[in-house]
């Protein structure tokens, strides 16, 4: 039930590994399709996913109501896919989201700037100052995506159990590699715990898009924090009849008790 989250820089052969790991260890794959067609199964269309997706959003994104809702539905998708087991991750704040969790293998790909110059001037038939000015702006998105959304430095190394250098490695190494490390971190025991937190973190997210999306009830800084059966919700709300609304709303299938921390308030009070 192991799980490998990868973050990578342009030109490090990072999709390609991803795939390749999928391939050999009969993992599912969770990349940008995936995650875009199961938002779209959420109700957000394409071009709301394209404003947002590994990317620091622009002023007018930013100030969509829209951005809270990709960041929620993203969060859900990311935990329930993981709950699963046995997959690969792409990018898309993993390391952040997944920190801390058992049985998940963190890596990193990284590879001297020319070296990722030059491969995606092979892969695309590219001039140089192209290939460049392409490597240099999805970094930039990715960094700024992960600041923006995480408040996280997706270069820190302290981030990953591992940090690759790809410049001399073929596909198939670094795999191997990747390979490795997953097996020496994802004991049964370890994968055990950590679909269940899995579990516990898509629940709440689950709950926290039900009460503000579907129940459309006026909460500010809503949180969900679930374990088994139980959920704990804070925030801030206008009356006690939305916090009474909230605490009805979060009860769905699989949760029996709501601890309602939310309190009566006006922001910025």
């Amino acid at each position: 039930m192991a799980i490998i989250a990868i973050t990578r820089e342009r030109g490090t052969l990072g999709e390609t590994v991803a795939r390749e790991l999928a391939r050999t260890l009969n993992y599912r794959f969770i990349d940008k399709k995936t995650v875009e067609d199961r938002l779209e199964g959420l109700g957000l269309d394409q071009r709301q996913f394209n404003a947002y997706d590994e990317k620091k959003p622009g002023l007018f994104a930013a100030l969509s109501s829209v951005m809270e809702d990709y960041i929620r539905c993203l969060k859900k998708i990311m935990f329930e896919e993981a709950m699963q087991g046995d997959c690969v991750f792409l990018g898309r704040g993993c390391q952040h989201l997944f920190r801390g969790i058992p049985g998940v293998a963190m890596v990193r790909l990284v590879a001297p700037v020319e070296t990722r110059i030059k491969r995606i001037q092979d892969l695309q038939n590219l001039e140089y100052r192209e290939a460049k000015k392409q490597v240099d702006k999805i970094d930039r998105d990715r960094e700024g995506f992960n600041r923006y959304f995480f408040d996280t430095d997706c270069k820190d190394p302290s981030n990953y159990h591992l940090t690759i250098n790809t410049e001399a490695l073929t596909v198939a190494q670094v795999a191997d590699i990747i390979h490795s490390l997953a097996d020496m971190i994802a004991t049964p025991e370890q994968a055990a715990t950590g679909q269940m937190m899995f579990r516990n973190l898509a629940m709440a997210q689950t709950i926290i898009r039900h009460i503000l999306n579907d129940c459309e009830l006026p909460i500010f800084f809503l949180d969900a924090e679930c374990a088994g059966n139980e959920v704990t919700l804070n925030g801030i709300a206008h009356s006690p009849d939305v916090i009474e609304k909230a605490r009805a709303a979060a009860l769905i299938e699989g949760i029996d008790r709501v601890n309602n921390n939310i309190r009566v308030g006006r922001v910025g009070q």
